[in-house]
């Protein structure tokens, strides 16, 4: 399912427009944005936690060549499902 699909489908469900959706989940995401990139977790019960997880720089050997080559550390953005969307999406699959 892309986004336009999931706005359609949150739109039927709802009394809202395809645009109140879009406008909503696009909201949505830009603050879960901005709260990773402050360094914050966002945690949605019974959906799951996202955060920003750190990765320390680090260095690497070249292939075929010599010496090696810097990895700055950076933050990555993490998921991680709640234990009652993985009872959900299990049962579904069965």
């Amino acid at each position: 399912m892309n986004k336009r699909q999931l706005v359609a489908t949150a739109a039927r469900r709802t009394l809202l427009t395809q645009r109140q959706v879009r406008q909503a989940l696009d909201a949505l995401l830009a603050t879960i944005a901005e709260a990773l990139a402050d360094g914050e977790p966002v945690a949605l019960s019974d959906f799951g936690r996202f955060e920003a997880q750190h990765y320390s720089g680090r260095q690497l050997r070249r292939f075929g060549g010599k010496g090696h080559y810097t990895v700055q550390g950076h933050a990555v953005p993490v998921f991680r499902s709640s234990e009652a969307l993985r009872r959900r999406v299990k049962e579904k699959k069965a």
